[in-house]
């Protein structure tokens, strides 16, 4: 693993030296839904009460915050920037199968989100488009979340859990949350009466930590594997959606309608502690790529 180096310059800071890292795909793949951009050059993002407006230019990340240049050790963790993923995708090639989802996806890493907002932004995700994700969450935070200024912008933060209790399902309802609304509150409550909120889950395994998860309202397998890959850093964690559907069938299952139990199975089976790593590289290969996987012969990308 290269060395990173750091960088004040012009007021924007500059983590240099990066390896296995691809922004784009990062913040686009569904993972996280508080980015935007205009143009694809430069993203601004809205995480833990900050704002990024952050780019990539080669081996180099070049950002701003609102959270100044002492949130910088925050930033690096949220990417994940220790963790040696040129290393570990040296290793998923040897898998031939997975290969060349691995070498198109390169660089697309997890990013270390709150696992509260992930929890209410995947309750949000049940049965509805990356854009209609995006408004809700937007409406909640607009409605109930905490004002930021930066950069002659106001942008708002996702409201915590025990703002979200008090409020009425019917305040829920009018963010076009639709049926969730009910889901979001009681889950809400809960959370707020916790207390260390989410974060014990950490310390469980994942099987436990899974079923602890799915006691929530709203909170099926599918979500219950979001949260634990996306923000509780359990990495053996393989989230099904229809991407991942699709592409494991296609190549495990010669193309055969096939249930979830057994596609996560074969996934923990074959990938083990990395599955959730090889779920992100299949997912976006499989999006961005699926009409030209479907035209070869199933086990073959």
């Amino acid at each position: 693993m290269k060395d990173i180096h750091r960088e004040v310059k012009d007021g924007e800071i500059y983590i240099k030296g990066l390896e296995a890292f691809n922004l784009r795909a990062m913040v686009e793949c569904g993972q996280a839904f508080r980015w935007e951009t205009e143009g694809g050059k430069e993203y601004t993002g809205i995480v833990r009460g900050m704002v990024i407006k952050v780019r990539q230019e080669g081996d180099t990340l070049i950002f701003r915050t609102s959270g100044g240049h002492e949130s910088i050790s925050f930033w690096l963790d949220y990417f994940d920037i220790d963790r040696d993923y040129a290393g570990l995708e040296r290793e998923l090639v040897k898998d031939e199968t997975v290969a060349p989802a691995v070498i198109f996806s390169s660089g697309n890493r997890i990013m270390r989100q709150d696992p509260w907002e992930c929890m209410m932004s995947f309750i949000i995700s049940a049965n509805n488009s990356i854009p209609l994700i995006k408004r809700v969450i937007e409406n909640l935070s607009r409605k109930y979340g905490r004002p930021i200024d930066f950069e002659g912008e106001t942008y708002y933060s996702f409201p915590d859990s025990k703002t979200l209790a008090g409020v009425p399902v019917e305040g829920l309802s009018e963010c076009r949350c639709g049926y969730r609304a009910k889901y979001l509150k009681r889950t809400a409550e809960i959370v707020a009466d916790m207390g260390n909120g989410l974060e014990s889950l950490r310390e469980l395994n994942t099987e436990s930590a899974r079923e602890e998860l799915m006691k929530f309202p709203g909170v099926g397998p599918k979500v219950a594997n979001c949260i634990l890959l996306f923000s509780l850093q359990k990495y053996d964690a393989f989230p099904v959606d229809i991407w991942i559907k699709r592409i494991m069938e296609h190549l495990f299952f010669e193309g055969r309608e096939t249930p979830v139990n057994k596609i996560q199975k074969a996934a923990g089976q074959r990938f083990g502690s990395r599955a959730g790593f090889v779920q992100q590289y299949l997912f976006y290969y499989a999006r961005e790529k699926w009409d030209e996987i479907r035209s070869k012969e199933p086990g073959k990308i």
